[in-house]
């Protein structure tokens, strides 16, 4: 759909004399005055509409990446409604704002937002409410229609049914009566089904726009152009924190189409300052071709002397050298650590290091903005809708009030796009030329001015006592953002004596969210770690893992989001995926097993990997299986597709993962510099299994089969060939 008719049919669908429910972020506030007064301004949380045909449209508030929202909400909508699948139709929300005293956009409690694996913990109760209001509004239309009690009706397919006299009548019949049981019926009164009603929710769901995706219809932002439209290309600096010192634009600006050369000076200003946007020069033409070969053709002086010591073996050793002689802060001690250390029957005194790595989303950075005299229109893949809002409101000097943000489905994004600095270039483009313009980042682009997943150093000195028991862990991170969830994360807390410590070198990488951020590399350091003890001990791998897990009391975890740790369920993990995965079996030479389980924010995976090494380094992964504890499963289909992502995701950054600097400037940027799994390097078989222990809510899923994906190959790497694996990636280049 293009956008023009998108709008349009927004504009349109608030005026049908359908029915629109709205459910706050806190169901229980939002008087039934409240949700009539939202409905008539069209700003409401959730709307669920049907028209003529009894077809019910969902538009979801939480922006789909990938990990399948929009099809998760279409089962609990449905679920609830008593509707068909193939009766409903759903569709992304657009930016839901409130203002608060500052006139920033907030939505109060509900984050319109997708991170850190919280997208169906957020909306599951959110959407239940609102189907189940609607439901309660069209039953009560119902009984008012036949002046019959509520207790004689049910709903199935679609339709309201009388118990009594067989009569039936569709949802589309009552749209009009059911709009006006605002006045009487509110929806802190109604309440959703009991879990044990469902019956979509806990079965295979495929993709609602798994047709639209496979044939290449336009779902994406990228896909999308508007009336009137130019087209934008940055050539960015590609320095580390660099700026412009000059630029002759002659010959760009004599290229066919070109309308516009624009400089873009680095914000903040200040170049030690968290960058927000990089420097550069925009070049805006008629077509996205046109300004990419201008921008190729513009002749710039960079000033690159702020990073030259940003290099990747300087990185290096400055990190290691720092593992011995830094000044870490003291995140955690319990304990006497020398003491057991000295009295352990066992030791070890590791080191590892992992580079930084890139998102590479599938699909590279876009925004179309539409920036007026006294309003914005904005269409964009984001993870952020109201942090859109925010920023192109303070980009531009418009109010949140004056800036419309339609937030489309994204090709992937990873952390990565929760930032705004593709969008807030857009809009300042537009507002200069003063018309709508598509910027479009290159794969380059998308590498070079990243936000990467930290590097990091690590020492583990680490005990086992006589009985097999871990008796001490000193845990120390030195990376250039301060890494705090290895150096605080099980088995701390589980051991009698521990520290874990952490250290930050500034240096001019931007850094953010990667794929689990800091769980992603912690999961690998610690479950590595203990596989070695397991080996000084002179105990089997899974033995001792469960008998590190075994028999402890919850304890709270002090990384976010602060939850309990029950590792009652991380046993439970390991003995699914040893006995499915048949660990200990006989394997011919050249072909071994590992095992490991992490918890990543709120749910908990384990994997058992089986590789056989070609070479000495290279190897095919035969085997992943895969157990996952996350809560009530939604949709099996999908939490089998994101755990199966997970571990190709992980095998990825595991064997090739590693954006190379040289002097200050990123020379990783593209897919033959920063090398991506293969079709045929994948896993020939990937057994998924979810654990089910009755729990009443979902958990997260998206990031929490990775990082226990990397120290189960690496250790699977070691039983097949003898050799450990502390430094990644696998397949690193030589220096």
């Amino acid at each position: 759909m293009s956008a023009q008719s998108r709008r349009t049919f927004l504009r349109s669908g608030l005026k049908l004399s359908g029915l629109l429910i709205a459910v706050s972020s806190a169901p229980t506030r939002l008087l039934a005055e409240q949700a009539q007064e939202q409905i008539s301004a069209g700003q409401i949380g959730a709307v669920l509409r049907f028209d003529e045909q009894g077809l019910a449209t969902l538009l979801v508030p939480t922006p789909d990446m990938g990990q399948g929202m929009m099809t998760t909400s279409a089962q609990i909508l449905a679920d609830e409604l008593d509707l068909d699948l193939d009766r409903v139709q759903v569709q992304l929300n657009s930016a839901i704002e409130r203002y608060d005293a500052q006139g920033q956009a907030t939505s109060g409690e509900f984050v319109q937002g997708a991170g850190g694996s919280l997208s169906t913990m957020v909306s599951w109760p959110q959407l239940r409410r609102a189907a189940a209001y609607a439901r309660a509004l069209l039953v009560s239309a119902a009984a008012a229609h036949w002046n019959a009690p509520q207790s004689q009706l049910e709903t199935r397919a679609g339709r309201v049914h009388h118990r009594g006299n067989g009569a039936s009548i569709g949802y589309a019949e009552l749209v009009a009566a059911a709009s006006q049981e605002h006045s009487t019926l509110r929806p802190n009164n109604v309440e959703p089904k009991r879990l044990a009603q469902l019956t979509r929710v806990g079965r295979d769901q495929r993709n609602v726009h798994a047709r639209q995706i496979a044939t290449g219809q336009p779902l994406f932002a990228g896909d999308l152009s508007v009336p009137g439209m130019l087209h934008a290309v940055i050539r960015r600096c590609p320095h580390l924190n660099g700026s412009v010192q000059s630029f002759d634009a002659s010959a760009a600006e004599a290229m066919p189409g070109v309308v516009r050369v624009l400089p873009f000076p680095r914000v903040p200003e200040d170049r030690k300052q968290w960058r927000q946007r990089a420097a550069g020069i925009a070049v805006v033409a008629k077509s996205h071709w046109q300004a990419l070969k201008a921008a190729q053709a513009l002749s710039i002086d960079w000033d690159g002397s702020l990073a030259v010591e940003d290099d990747s073996v300087i990185l290096h050793t400055k990190c290691m050298k720092a593992l011995s002689d830094g000044e870490f802060q003291q995140l955690h001690q319990h304990g006497d650590v020398e003491a057991a250390l000295a009295a352990s029957a066992h030791q070890v005194d590791l080191s590892y290091y992992h580079p930084h790595w890139a998102h590479t989303c599938m699909e590279p950075h876009n925004a179309i903005a539409d920036v007026r005299a006294d309003s914005a229109e904005i269409w964009v893949g984001n993870q952020n809708a109201l942090g859109v809002v925010n920023a192109v409101a303070e980009a531009t000097g418009l109010r949140a009030n004056q800036v419309k943000v339609n937030i489309q489905r994204m090709g992937t994004g990873f952390g990565r796009k929760w930032p705004t600095d593709y969008v807030t270039e857009a809009a300042l483009i537009s507002q200069q030329v003063g018309a709508p313009v598509k910027l479009q980042w290159t794969r380059e682009d998308e590498i070079e001015q990243d936000y990467y997943n930290p590097l990091g150093a690590y020492r583990i000195r680490a005990g086992v006592d006589s009985d097999g028991n871990l008796s001490a862990w000193h845990f120390r991170v030195a990376s250039d953002a301060l890494l705090r969830t290895a150096a605080q994360d099980l088995p701390i807390g589980l051991v009698p004596a521990s520290l874990g410590e952490s250290l930050q070198i500034p240096n001019n990488i931007s850094r953010g969210a990667w794929r689990g951020p800091q769980h992603n590399v912690a999961g690998w350091v610690i479950q590595s770690t203990l596989d070695e003890l397991a080996e000084q001990a002179g105990i089997d791998s899974l033995q001792f893992l469960l008998r590190l897990y075994s028999g402890k009391a919850p304890l709270r975890s002090p990384n976010w989001p602060f939850v309990d740790i029950d590792t009652a369920r991380h046993v439970a993990l390991l003995e699914k995926v040893a006995a499915e995965a048949d660990w200990g079996k006989s394997l011919p030479a050249g072909r071994g097993q590992g095992i490991a389980v992490h918890q990543t924010f709120h749910s908990i995976a384990a994997h058992v990997v089986e590789v056989e090494m070609r070479g000495e380094r290279d190897f095919i992964v035969h085997r992943v299986t895969s157990a996952i504890d996350c809560g009530l499963v939604i949709n099996p289909l999908g939490v089998r597709a994101q755990v199966e992502g997970g571990v190709i995701d992980g095998i990825c950054a595991a064997k090739y993962g590693e954006v190379r600097f040289d002097k200050g400037v990123p020379v990783s940027n593209n897919f033959n510099s920063y090398r991506k799994l293969r079709y045929a390097e994948a896993p020939r078989r990937i057994d998924v299994h979810l654990m089910d222990h009755g729990d009443s809510e979902p958990r997260g899923t998206g990031e929490t089969a990775l990082p226990p994906v990397i120290p189960a190959l690496t250790n699977a790497i070691y039983a097949a060939s003898g050799k450990r694996v502390r430094r990644l990636p696998l397949l690193r280049a030589e220096g």
